[in-house]
């Protein structure tokens, strides 16, 4: 079982992206603090195949031949694999955070999963998870401190701290890095 990320954005100007990255630079207090700051759809496609090789050239095909993932004409995509995390982390001081958000309760994952397997004839994939993905370039001394930072950003407590996520129907996972 090999799992690959397909990373969706939009090719023009994210106004929820850039909507949120006002509100926490200006309204949570975060203007010094948060540099740069993104979305992207996200997709973790568990495959059964052999190798990682196999892996990428399916989901490439799957995002390029179907309508399922990606648009191509509001859309691009990049492929991850999670092991490969953690690259590029701190580039002059300023930290790169991802927040994947996900709704354990959405089934949306299933029904892409079925599409592919039964309509699309993509039995290989035994699994499909979304999510949202943030990433911010965040000003910090040390890893630890940015990813204070971006937990703060991103889980909701109160009117003043968070807005990426709602705790009590939603989770995340960070990570530090490409």
């Amino acid at each position: 079982m090999i799992s690959v990320e397909l990373v969706v954005s939009l090719k023009i100007p994210d106004v929820t992206a850039l909507t949120a990255g006002n509100a926490i630079r200006r309204r949570l207090g975060y203007e010094d603090v948060l540099n740069a700051f993104t979305r992207a759809d996200h997709y973790r496609l568990d495959l059964d195949v052999s190798d990682r090789e196999a892996a990428a050239k399916l989901v490439r095909e799957i995002a390029d031949e179907t309508n399922l993932f990606v648009n191509p004409n509001k859309h691009v995509y990049e492929l991850r694999f999670p092991e490969d995390r953690g690259a590029n982390a701190n580039v002059d001081g300023e930290w790169l955070v991802n927040v994947l958000v996900t709704s354990p309760d959405d089934s949306s994952g299933d029904g892409i999963r079925s599409a592919l397997n039964a309509r699309l004839g993509y039995e290989q994939v035994s699994a499909v998870e979304t999510g949202v993905l943030w990433t911010m370039r965040i000003k910090a001394g040390t890893e630890e401190q940015a990813r204070d930072v971006a937990e703060s950003i991103t889980v909701t407590r109160s009117q003043s701290q968070g807005i990426l996520m709602n705790p009590h129907f939603q989770e995340y996972e960070m990570w530090v890095g490409e």
